[in-house]
């Protein structure tokens, strides 16, 4: 699975949480690992995530910067499936 980060601001009690901690508490509901792969935007601190594959690259659309590009997405999933994790 393939978790992609959120580029706006959290409005909700998560946006006290790193990345990590997301993925972590998620996974704990889910009851294993299950996220193979983290798309985060260039900004995004990655720290704690360093038993998965992270494709850091910009995703940001030019006309509204808290959504994600479609085509730089595509091509962050494309690299995330491609590349050995």
């Amino acid at each position: 699975m393939v978790f992609i980060d959120n580029l706006g601001k959290e409005h909700s009690p998560a946006a006290r949480l790193s990345l990590a901690e997301r993925i972590a508490i998620m996974e704990r509901y889910v009851g294993k690992r299950v996220v193979d792969a983290v798309i985060a935007g260039p900004k995004a601190d990655i720290s704690g995530i360093d038993d998965r594959l992270v494709i850091q690259t910009p995703l940001e659309a030019s006309d509204v910067p808290y959504r994600h590009d479609r085509a730089l997405l595509r091509g962050a999933l494309e690299k995330a499936i491609q590349l050995p994790g």
